[in-house]
């Protein structure tokens, strides 16, 4: 672990989190749980296209000034060039669209699978007899936290090792 005071920090935050009972929430609750993240995820994945194809304009339009301009380039080129300028606005709402539903519904999708398999291992823990599986639970998501930490710290160590 590098920064050892956060990964503690997060792994006492996946704990604590665990501790909450989704199934003590109200409904709005639940469905703020699962949908606002989705939108949150699909409005960050629009805004990003948009920045993104911002940039890509920008570039291709100083790399045109810099382009030589020869009689052979004039024919096919322009007439691409001129199709996919015309087509532009509508594909990149079209793509930033589908971008922001696909990013949205998955955000969704696992935070409502989330709330799934949370009720399944709470009903499991008690079905074997343990006598407060919130906390069981609390448990093995702190340490899990501290387990990928550490995996992921030897797997960047490993990455930046030069290679000979």
């Amino acid at each position: 672990m590098k920064n050892v005071p956060l990964s503690l920090s997060m792994a006492a935050a996946a704990g604590g989190f665990t501790l909450l009972r989704p199934a003590d929430w109200s409904p709005g609750m639940r469905r703020a749980y699962v949908f606002v993240p989705g939108a949150a995820a699909g409005t960050v994945a629009a805004l990003s296209f948009r920045k993104g194809a911002r940039t890509v304009l920008t570039e291709r339009a100083g790399a045109a000034d810099l382009a030589p301009v020869t009689a052979g380039t004039l024919g096919a080129a322009a007439d691409a060039d001129a199709a996919t300028a015309a087509a532009s606005p509508a594909r990149k709402t079209v793509v930033a669209v589908a971008g922001a539903v696909i990013a949205g519904t998955t955000a969704s999708g696992v935070l409502a699978l989330s709330l799934v398999l949370d009720e399944r291992i709470e009903i499991w823990l008690v079905r074997r007899g343990v006598a407060r599986p919130r906390r069981v639970m609390a448990v093995v998501a702190a340490l899990s936290s501290l387990i990928l930490d550490v995996i992921m710290d030897a797997k960047e160590a490993k990455d930046s090792k030069p290679r000979q």
